[in-house]
């Protein structure tokens, strides 16, 4: 079970520095979007859309990593690694 805690931290830690990429990449995408002279709105509420599913994401999983985090650093401490 130790294990499989700082496995899921590393994997959901992992997972979460995919999701801020993909965040800062919307981010980018509606910038130069709403630059346009003529902005596609259906193609900007899209992609607003998009980022806001991510950042729910976001919050979800950075919930869960700080529950497993004091888990996975108590795990690491019985087996006698420094987190």
């Amino acid at each position: 079970m130790k294990s499989t805690i700082i496995n899921r931290t590393a994997s959901l830690t992992a997972h979460l520095k995919a999701l801020k990429a993909r965040h800062r990449t919307l981010d980018g995408e509606i910038t130069q979007e709403q630059r346009r002279p003529a902005p596609d709105h259906a193609k900007l509420r899209w992609l607003k859309a998009r980022r806001l599913v991510i950042r729910d994401q976001l919050a979800r999983y950075e919930g869960v990593l700080r529950t497993l985090k004091p888990m996975a650093g108590h795990a690491l401490a019985r087996q006698g690694v420094s987190a």
